[in-house]
């Protein structure tokens, strides 16, 4: 990522590119398959814990806080939007003999080949978007909105059979959750026609014995890579890094939690609340031929491991996730040029001497 005009892309297409790459961020390292230790469980960013286990943990969050401040006219409105991802797990088992001493003769496998298919236990996501519509700033500052988030369970199993005999289930599982975006307006001190907004993100997801459970269960009812987008159009956001004299104390009073605002376009009527600190106006490099989801790496070693990836590793890593298998895709594309073109530092060192040569003789 770096932070250069993007060119041909329009503020829409920066905002969908930025924050794609952020929700994604670190959702699957090198060697990518879930099989690897690093995979096997997910570590977002962004994490926003139920209420009731927040309880019990305090390190836990269960709600992310941004503020900023806008300002333009007193009937200016508001667009916000907060995404996240949600936890699908996929569950296999094997059946085996019934003299056994297992429940209903199944036991839990990490992988399975039956039918001359391969299947994968793990996880995955389902991405989750709430959008507030069109908001005015003065119905705001006389009442807050609240705006409910729930997405239901999900649960469906399937058995296999092979001519063999031989006999597996997947269960594939979605847990409920429940929580609420809630939206708030001030004046902001003595500037006119200038306003704090609050927007709060808060889990409230109910979970059972949540005195005993751990991270790893509870992160299927918590919002995961937790994003906030706040737009206008007839009026501007101030800078949280680069207010200037005239805005540095209203900024100052800005309490933002878990989260950190950034303009994300030039005219400052986007502003992205992400967990990731970066600067104002971010860009991903045009020479970025995809989401690799480890933007901190340097994308041309990337694209060199998965080269030495086996087929044997891409296949289970193709198998194991659809959005993993999107990124060996495009991967697979890339051409020697490409390559050569992400290492900045070949030119024509011919052409280099031959110059140097010259203004040497002078």
């Amino acid at each position: 990522m770096n932070y250069e005009n993007a060119g041909t892309l329009n503020a829409e297409s920066i905002l969908e590119n930025i924050t794609r790459t952020l929700l994604y961020e670190g959702y699957a390292l090198y060697p990518y398959h879930r099989s690897a230790i690093k995979n096997q469980k997910p570590i977002p960013f962004g994490v926003v814990f139920p209420q009731r286990y927040n309880i019990y943990n305090a390190h836990a969050h269960s709600k992310m806080q941004t503020q900023c401040i806008v300002t333009g006219s007193d009937d200016l409105t508001i667009n916000i939007s907060m995404r996240f991802l949600h936890l699908k797990k996929t569950e296999l088992f094997e059946k085996v003999p019934a003299h056994e001493a297992v429940e209903d003769n199944f036991i839990p496998v990490y992988n399975l080949n039956i039918s001359d298919k391969f299947y994968q236990a793990g996880w995955q996501t389902a991405e989750r978007k709430i959008n507030t519509g069109d908001l005015q700033i003065s119905q705001l500052i006389k009442n807050k909105k609240v705006i409910p988030v729930e997405f239901d369970e999900m649960y469906d199993s399937k058995y296999f059979y092979d001519k063999s005999g031989k006999a597996a289930k997947q269960i594939n599982s979605i847990s409920g959750i429940k929580g609420s975006v809630i939206i708030e307006a001030a004046p902001a001190g003595n500037m006119q026609n200038t306003f704090r907004l609050t927007v709060t993100v808060i889990n409230t997801t109910p979970v059972e014995n949540a005195e005993q459970v751990t991270r790893d269960e509870v992160l299927s009812q918590s919002f995961l890579s937790t994003h906030t987008v706040l737009q206008t159009r007839n009026a501007v956001f101030i800078s949280h890094q680069n207010p200037g004299e005239k805005w540095e104390e209203t900024i100052s009073g800005c309490e933002n939690i878990n989260t950190w605002p950034i303009l994300i376009d030039e005219s400052n009527t986007t502003l992205l609340s992400s967990p990731i600190i970066l600067y104002d106006y971010p860009r991903i490099n045009p020479q970025s031929l995809g989401d690799l989801f480890d933007s901190t790496e340097i994308e041309e070693a990337l694209l060199l491991h998965v080269a030495v990836l086996s087929d044997e590793e891409k296949q289970q890593i193709a198998r194991g996730d659809e959005k993993l298998q999107a990124m060996l895709t495009r991967v697979s594309q890339v051409t020697p040029k490409e390559m050569i073109n992400f290492h900045s530092g070949l030119k024509n060192s011919t052409q280099d001497q031959i110059n140097m040569q010259k203004k040497s003789e002078l």
